[in-house]
């Protein structure tokens, strides 16, 4: 089942749709055991604040081992497609809604946006994306605020004179966010995070938990080979005394192809608990078949309950103007890649990852982030007969 219309819409164009448009194209693809109508109702509430086409790529956070059917939103806004500079003249026209602007986060927010969009700034070149991710409530007691994630250049110290060059980041970019300078602790903590990451390993987000009034920095690790996540937390004062994280590692490997660590710097150094995004390299979006096996895996671990596994396997799909040739991913990229803005459009539902939440001594928890991308092919001859 999904859920219901309670009118009739005109199905939008793919053509610059704006952040709720897409969400009204994807309504009659969403399982009522992924999103329930009220969720749904207030995610399209909050997405219609965002006027414009200020995103490609959005999705959903859901928790497999619970039969609720809710989702938290999050949507990524990119320096390329002229996303992040719709997403400034909101802010330059106070297009967003009032309550938001009351906000002091808010206000944060929106002095690192003009600033990120100016090309003068260090930030215009050095961050590549930004994703707000919202905790949705039903009936929210206060204006929502996000938190934010930036993707950023590729973030590594070889040297120490190395240190010099994240400084736009921990002196300037998050301080802009939190409203404050970073304090000297997690400035050190999160340099010496950096600086120990093993071989061709990078960080190439970095994140702040507005919506929780947590001063620490959520850092992502990618291309961090599965054997050295364990030496390498424990180098940065991260310690498991049973070892079940490393014999869930190497359950992991097994299962998946990619590893991603989450890892948050706070005053005091790592905190305890760790995420690990699951994914698979091959990048086959909705035509990715493994990701019921894995499902079958958490089911076995407790993680993750069959209703969800079969709400999220059916929310996989695509739409696409010209439906003459099936969807091929080796023709289609993601939209925001393509200079022009002549090329046909597919709006491609898949999931992205499952994210393993790890404390010591604590229940493991399992979320999943189904995605949404609005991809382009510019040949036209994948069109002809």
């Amino acid at each position: 089942r999904f859920i219901a219309e309670t009118v009739h819409l005109r199905k939008p164009s793919l053509k610059r749709l704006h952040t709720v448009e897409y969400l009204s194209n994807l309504k009659s693809h969403i399982p009522e055991e992924l999103i329930s109508f009220n969720n749904y109702a207030e995610m399209q509430h909050l997405a219609s604040s965002f006027k414009g086409p200020v995103t490609s790529f959005f999705g959903f956070e859901t928790r497999l081992n619970t039969p609720e059917a809710r989702a938290d939103y999050l949507f990524a806004v990119s320096s390329l497609k002229n996303e992040r500079e719709t997403l400034s003249t909101l802010i330059k026209n106070k297009s967003l809604p009032e309550e938001f602007i009351r906000r002091p986060e808010w206000k944060n927010i929106s002095n690192f946006i003009k600033e990120w969009a100016t090309p003068e700034s260090i930030l215009y070149h050095h961050i590549l994306g930004m994703w707000f991710e919202f905790d949705i409530t039903e009936q929210p007691s206060e204006p929502i605020v996000p938190c934010i994630f930036l993707h950023t250049i590729p973030l590594r110290i070889s040297h120490e004179e190395d240190k010099d060059k994240i400084e736009w980041l921990t002196q300037y970019a998050l301080p802009l966010l939190t409203g404050g300078k970073i304090s000297e602790k997690i400035e050190k903590n999160v340099h010496r995070a950096i600086q120990l990451l093993p071989e061709n390993a990078l960080v190439m987000d970095a994140g702040v938990m507005l919506s929780r009034q947590n001063p620490a920095i959520r850092l992502i690790v990618t291309k961090i080979r599965p054997h050295y996540i364990i030496p390498y937390l424990e180098k940065i004062g991260w310690s498991d005394e049973h070892d079940t994280f490393l014999l869930l590692l190497k359950e992991l490997e097994q299962q998946v192809s990619r590893l991603v660590l989450h890892i948050t710097v706070t005053e005091d150094g790592i905190d305890q608990k760790i995420g690990v995004e699951c994914s698979f390299t091959s990048d086959k979006y909705h035509l990715e078949t493994r990701w019921g096996t894995f499902f079958d895996y958490l089911i076995k671990k407790g993680l993750c309950l069959e209703e969800k596994k079969d709400a999220l396997l059916q929310f996989m799909g695509v739409e696409q103007e010209d439906n003459r040739k099936k969807f091929d991913t080796t023709r289609y990229q993601p939209s925001v890649k393509i200079q022009n803005n002549d090329f046909s459009r597919a709006l491609v539902r898949y999931i992205s990852h499952v994210k393993l939440v790890y404390e010591p001594n604590h229940t493991i928890i399992a979320k999943a982030y189904p995605g949404v991308r609005l991809f382009g092919c510019v040949s036209p001859s994948l069109f002809e007969r």
